[in-house]
């Protein structure tokens, strides 16, 4: 090697080293295999691990394949418990029992092995157990001993938990309290911070995300049934979680299933229309409910033809109404709002939105109508008074829908999608076709 060079890698080294870990990864999907390895040779141990720990697992895997015994254990030595488990249980079956009996150190192991027996999207799949605790009789002089000691990374020393006698959390004290006290020789109780909130490991991740939301926490403590600290979740990882829960959300509400967290241009033409198809099938499927109702009604549309006109606006008006109805109510239920003891309160808050919407639409439509169309009283009278009823029905229906799926445990915004389009329609046919026997006959 000569010269230029050396002097060509010391200045891609120097270049690389201070480049935010986001940034790397994204540079280490991109780079070919040649370049990988050159990268990883010089990038500094820690901040190869924070990089490491946002690829995805196709590059992760890659990456590992390069890599020797020595420096595979040296990533995983870097790696947080809770980014070795992201990364265990992202490799295939075999690799996983290798890491665990090779690389990984076996103080580690019952941590990682205990991370590992949480449910994904729990909170426990998700936590770190690296932390720092004082007790409630800890001065601040103690306390800041332990963190000058402590050999965690320096956001994780931000704030101090502290605990009762009995180890049970109890608030928390934040690194410039304990700085600007560090002379005085009351307990640290005396400027702690009372505890908000906290989680079970066994909870659903969106939990967090929450919690994070309502009380603009820093980081969510994660505690036993009996109140003990186990873990915590960065206000950082929160976020993922929101961004994780808010793909997964619109996916539901368009009816798309995610089959697996690729990026667009990384999944093949094949997944994508699998991931697209089964909401569609299941529409499909659904519809033969509405042309049953059509042919039950063929010889009504037969004496009138013109109500055949208004079918896809009375549709579209219901799903649309539905839809809004149904996307409101979920937002209250992820904020915590609304719950499902709030069901008749909803029920007869959508019923008078449905009036007031309804009317107006009725009013506009009416205009519409008698502007554009030339049809009978009773075909205006019959749209119209479908109009009304469609969009009281729908805005109930959107508005219920959700709080019954989250009764039964069942992702809200699954209601707010295709389903809730194939309900309403169907049920629109239907008092359309029924009002217009009473109003109009056959």
């Amino acid at each position: 090697m000569n010269n230029l060079d050396r002097e060509r890698l010391k200045n891609l080294q120097n270049r690389i080293n201070k480049m935010d870990p986001v940034d790397i990864a994204e540079r280490l999907e991109d780079l070919l295999k040649e370049d990988i390895a050159i990268w990883i040779k010089l990038l500094n141990k820690d901040l190869l691990a924070d990089a490491f720990s946002l690829l995805p697992r196709e590059k992760k895997i890659e990456i590992i394949g390069s890599l020797s015994e020595d420096r595979i254990m040296s990533l995983m030595k870097e790696l947080e418990e809770d980014e070795v488990v992201d990364t265990l249980q992202e490799l295939p079956a075999n690799m996983v029992r290798k890491f665990m009996n090779q690389y990984i150190e076996e103080d580690r192991r019952p941590i990682i092995n205990e991370l590992l027996g949480y449910p994904r999207e729990s909170v426990g799949s998700i936590m770190s157990v690296g932390f720092i605790f004082v007790k409630n009789t800890t001065t601040p002089t103690e306390a800041l001993e332990k963190i000058i000691h402590s050999d965690l990374d320096a956001d994780r020393l931000e704030q101090v938990w502290v605990t009762n006698e009995s180890l049970v959390l109890i608030g928390y004290a934040n690194l410039a309290d304990l700085l600007r006290n560090r002379n005085k020789t009351d307990d640290i109780e005396e400027f702690m911070h009372p505890i908000n909130a906290s989680v079970y490991a066994t909870d659903d991740q969106e939990l967090v995300a929450k919690l994070a939301h309502k009380y603009d926490l820093s980081e969510i403590p994660v505690t036993d049934s009996e109140g003990r600290l186990i873990g915590i979740v960065p206000a950082e990882w929160a976020i993922d979680v929101m961004h994780e829960e808010y793909e997964e959300d619109l996916g539901n509400i368009h009816g798309i299933s995610e089959s697996s967290p690729e990026h667009y241009w990384d999944k093949s033409v094949l997944k994508l229309a699998k991931d697209r198809t089964m909401w569609l099938i299941i529409c499909l499927v659904t519809a033969t409910f509405t042309s049953f109702i059509i042919k039950k009604y063929e010889a009504l549309l037969a004496s009138s033809v013109a109500l055949a006109a208004y079918i896809p606006m009375l549709m579209d008006s219901g799903g649309n109404a539905g839809t809004q109805s149904s996307t409101t109510v979920i937002r209250g239920i992820y904020t915590g709002e609304i719950e499902f003891k709030e069901f008749l309160q909803v029920m007869f808050k959508e019923l008078r939105i449905g009036l007031i919407v309804g009317v107006i639409l009725v009013i506009v439509n009416i205009v519409r109508m008698s502007i554009l169309d030339s049809v009978s009283i009773g075909v205006t009278l019959t749209v119209s008074v479908t109009l009304l009823t469609t969009i009281v029905l729908s805005k109930i229906i959107g508005g219920i829908l959700p709080l019954i799926a989250e009764k039964i445990n069942v992702d809200p915004t699954i209601m707010a999608g295709p389903l809730i389009t194939t309900i309403v329609d169907t049920l629109v046919l239907f008092v359309y076709f029924e009002i217009a026997t009473i109003l109009i006959g056959v």
